[in-house]
């Protein structure tokens, strides 16, 4: 059983907690407490001491929340794997130079947060249903090196997990079931957000997909649809999640958590949708998700253009009328929008709620 050390070495080690003072690359004790001797004889066979691998499916448009995701994770005390999808095109130069790779790829406390990073062969056509596939495909290949493994905790990088200690609690809730998602009905979608299940089920499951992949068609399957089709011709024991996050307007099951309602992935690991939340917030005129939820590296430079001149002056400043400005934008679709200027709500700062 690890110690409190050896979790607290853990965590400095991903830059989770502050490293300091420094150690540099020698032997000599600092005054940290550690020497690289310590180092090397606690954390390097990591990933045959762990029964879990949590991976994380991530592109470039989550990077604005991928250091606070991932540090989530970390905290859990399983082995983290970031399966990022290759950002670049061959045939379009302005994806070829420096800053493009700086915005579009992780940073060095990405490659920290997680104990592995694989990225996939280039792939062309759609991205989010082919890109997931390859992302999850990938990882397997790095989690049948380690025959410890017994459990795969699957989700996107723009999901976060506020209770990271509760994912055994999560394990003990699957028994003897092959998976389970956070939101799924009986017969209809089970949804590929937050998924755990037991290693060999994770196997069969991509193993199904990679068959239906190996002849590509224009605009791909979803994943939703190749998990159902995978419990027809493969056949698992799916077990749902006692408590669905409904939501209260129509009694339907909320698949993308926008509204962030009770349910048991909530209750047990913290589960949330940033991405989802916060475009409901967006669309709704709601408050925004609290800035520490988003990386700033480089003046926000992961952030969307078209946020940049609203919602993220709103987190700089606090001046409410850039909050507006960006509810203006969620508040129409692009076909009849009225874009506004920061004065039509007012000459001065605004910081105080109306």
């Amino acid at each position: 059983m690890a110690t409190k050390e050896w979790e607290e070495l853990q965590l400095k080690l991903a830059g989770v907690s502050p490293y300091y003072p420094p150690l540099s690359s020698n032997c000599d004790k600092r005054d940290s407490g550690y020497n690289w001797y310590d180092l090397c004889f606690n954390l390097e066979s990591f990933p045959f001491y762990t029964d879990t691998a949590i991976v994380v499916t991530s592109w470039s448009g989550q990077l604005r929340w991928l250091r606070k995701t991932l540090q989530s994770y970390r905290l859990t005390g399983k082995f983290v794997i970031l399966a990022y999808d290759n950002p670049f095109y061959p045939f379009d130069p302005s994806m070829l130079t420096t800053d493009y790779f700086l915005k579009n790829m992780p940073r060095p406390e990405h490659y920290l947060m997680a104990h592995s990073v694989v990225v996939k062969h280039k792939t062309i056509d759609n991205n989010k249903r082919t890109g997931w596939f390859w992302d999850a495909y990938y990882a397997k290949g790095i989690i049948s090196q380690f025959p410890n493994i017994k459990y795969v905790y699957i989700t996107n990088g723009d999901c976060i997990l506020e209770k990271p200690e509760g994912l055994g609690n999560l394990i003990d809730l699957l028994g003897d079931a092959d998976f389970m998602a956070g939101q799924s009905e009986e017969g209809r979608t089970i949804h590929s957000a937050d998924m755990i299940l037991k290693v060999e089920s994770f196997n069969k499951l991509l193993d199904y997909m990679a068959s239906r992949h190996k002849v590509s068609i224009w605009g791909s399957v979803s994943v939703e649809c190749l998990i159902n089709d995978a419990l027809k011709k493969v056949g698992f024991k799916v077990k749902h999640a006692p408590q669905q996050p409904i939501d209260p307007a129509d009694g339907s099951v909320d698949y993308y958590c926008r509204l962030g309602v009770d349910s048991t992935f909530k209750e047990i690991i913290g589960f949330r949708n940033l991405y989802a939340e916060q475009e409901h917030r967006e669309n709704n005129a709601l408050e925004p998700l609290p800035k520490e939820y988003f990386d700033n590296f480089m003046n926000w430079a992961y952030m969307p253009d078209n946020q940049k001149d609203n919602l993220c002056k709103y987190y700089d400043t606090g001046d409410r009328r850039y909050l507006y400005l960006w509810w203006s934008i969620g508040e129409d679709s692009s076909y009849n929008r009225i874009y506004y200027k920061i004065e039509d709500f007012g000459k001065e700062p605004i910081y105080d709620k109306v």
